[in-house]
């Protein structure tokens, strides 16, 4: 039995190593990429020829079907699955300087990955980041992450994984919150 794979927007995509992963296991096809910064936006058009990568996907949460180049935008319905890492740096324990302005601003931009699963709605969503994000500021930030996800409509699991026990590159242990059941009625 086939599945149909899961049309996939990824946020702060980098060069796409997280959508990559579910592209390997067959779960999703990425459709859409959003990378701010560009030299990581053009290595992600470079490896997946077939996924349309945006600077910022502002115009369609105004009703736009296209963006000023002419892009079709993805519209509620279209996005069956999210994922994204937004920047992590602010929670980092190797950062020392996480609490200054540009550290709170990155650690703000988990409020952009919930807007757009607040938008979209997807079936399912990976959320994931760095190990201290899970006990951060008194474990405020997370709690806050589930409120919103759970308000929703979302079942959500979160977890620390360490990647290197998965067979990858990167030492590092992971938070991740995850998506196994889609918002009910």
């Amino acid at each position: 039995l086939k599945l149909p794979k899961l049309r996939t927007l990824d946020v702060f995509s980098g060069c796409g190593g997280l959508s990559e992963g579910f592209h390997q296991a067959g779960v999703s096809e990425t459709l859409w990429a959003i990378e701010m910064w560009e030299p990581a936006a053009q290595a992600f058009r470079l490896n997946n020829p077939g996924t349309t990568v945006f600077v910022l996907l502002k115009w369609v949460m105004s009703g736009e079907k296209t963006n000023s180049l002419g892009q079709k935008l993805p519209q509620k319905g279209d996005v069956e699955m999210l994922c994204g890492g937004p920047p992590c740096q602010g929670f980092s324990g190797m950062n020392r300087f996480n609490s200054r302005t540009y550290s709170k601003f990155k650690n703000s931009l988990v409020v952009s990955f919930l807007s757009y699963c607040d938008y979209y709605r997807p079936r399912f969503f990976l959320l994931e980041n760095v190990r201290n994000f899970v006990s951060f500021k008194r474990s405020m930030v997370l709690k806050l992450t589930l409120r919103c996800l759970v308000r929703m409509g979302y079942q959500c699991t979160f977890g620390v994984l360490q990647v290197g026990r998965l067979r990858l590159e990167c030492g590092r242990d992971r938070a991740r919150r995850t998506l196994p059941l889609a918002a009910g009625p």
